[in-house]
């Protein structure tokens, strides 16, 4: 027969009981917190959306240009102030937290489509085509403006 000593008893019985332990031990996983804006994320949004606002004060030069058929001048001010405003809120949309990105994304996008609706209209001679794409470009601007999230 197999004669155990005390001391290997006792190992063999805490081996037990810890592996019964572990094994009955339920899942630690706890919900991480939602994520949040860090302040250099909020710094740079903001700053982001500071040169934006301040780029798309040319909205009412491209209007006048569009109007005139000053075609040359709404090329400049598509390609010039509101070319950097779109790349400050393509910049500006990579700092979102991915659920917030989707809606922006999408109006940047389409606010390219109404510049190149704009063109366009300057390609055809057409104030009416152009004037149909600014009026467009404003509305997704002041869409893209309102789904941004609030970071107070």
């Amino acid at each position: 027969m197999l004669r155990l000593n005390r001391n290997s008893l006792i190992s063999i019985l805490l081996s037990v009981i810890a592996l019964i332990l572990v094994s009955c031990g339920g899942s630690s996983a706890t919900t991480p917190p939602p994520p949040t804006y860090t302040e250099l994320q909020i710094t740079r949004i903001q700053d982001y959306l500071s040169d934006i606002e301040k780029n798309a004060e040319r909205f009412a030069d491209l209007e006048v240009s569009v109007a005139k058929g000053d075609w040359q001048e709404a090329r400049n001010i598509m390609r010039g102030p509101l070319g950097e405003m779109l790349m400050d809120m393509r910049a500006l949309n990579r700092n979102l937290l991915p659920k917030d990105q989707a809606t922006p994304t999408a109006l940047t996008r389409a606010l390219t489509d109404d510049f190149l609706k704009i063109d366009q209209g300057a390609e055809l001679d057409s104030i009416a085509v152009a004037q149909e794409g600014f009026r467009e470009a404003e509305a997704d601007f002041k869409a893209y403006l309102n789904s941004l999230p609030e970071l107070s």
